[in-house]
């Protein structure tokens, strides 16, 4: 959501907040909201903003907020042509990606907005294959980014802001590039998760879960799981 104006000198005018506060209301108001954020107080924040309407307009109809990627699909109404879902890459069980293209194979799925903390080019690709229409950098957010991300869906649209199109057309050969999956992985690993607890989680075999990590090792010429959570981290894989 967006929450003040572009500036480092001054605060936010107070007009131009009410005035943005309006017009989001206004690009909002069509959609039945499911909000997906790994951080609850950002997420009850933003659930009262929206309830916070003028007397006499209807409030927002807000389906839910979910903290892990996984009580998403029962929050879900079965036709949810009119559902947004504003959700983060990462929630507090990890990637959002597995769960969304769930919900995007649906015979009647919602829309989704994606925010992303690190744009990285494979992130986006498995993003777009799995049907998200929307995708925004979370460092745009408060640059209007939001309001045009919205008012492009509303029209059936997909959008994708700045940063990420100049992500997705980056050609620089990358020879560490993973994998969606292998993206998915290392977050887990990064997390402190042993093989067994990464198979548990994403129901593979145990012996597929050490495959995948000692690719990303290979992949990212690291020594270590410690040293490939920090190499994520500076390549843009993990938030």
């Amino acid at each position: 959501m967006e929450q003040g104006q572009d500036n480092s000198h001054s605060q936010p005018d107070p007009l131009w907040l009410q005035q943005q506060k309006r017009r989001l209301a206004e690009e909002l108001r069509p959609w039945r909201l499911l909000i997906c954020t790994s951080d609850l107080p950002s997420g009850l924040l933003m659930v009262a903003n929206l309830l916070d309407t003028p007397p006499g307009q209807p409030s927002q109809q807000l389906l839910g907020l979910c903290l892990r990627a996984a009580d998403a699909p029962a929050l879900l109404p079965e036709i949810a042509t009119d559902v947004l879902v504003l959700c983060q890459e990462f929630l507090q069980d990890g990637s959002a990606l597995p769960v969304l293209d769930q919900l995007l194979r649906r015979p009647s799925p919602p829309t989704v907005l994606l925010s992303l903390a690190n744009p990285h080019r494979v992130v986006i690709r498995a993003a777009l294959a799995s049907g998200v229409q929307g995708l925004i950098s979370r460092e745009n957010v408060g640059r209007g980014v939001v309001l045009q991300a919205l008012a492009s869906l509303g029209r059936g649209q997909a959008f994708l802001d700045a940063r990420c199109q100049t992500v997705l057309t980056d050609a620089s050969p990358a020879s560490h590039e993973l994998t969606a999956r292998e993206v998915e992985i290392l977050a887990l690993v990064a997390e402190g998760c042993t093989n067994r607890a990464i198979a548990e989680r994403l129901q593979i075999a145990e012996v597929t879960a050490r495959d995948h990590v000692q690719r990303i090792l290979s992949k990212l010429q690291v020594p270590d799981r410690t040293a490939a959570a920090v190499a994520g981290l500076r390549l843009g894989y993990l938030p």
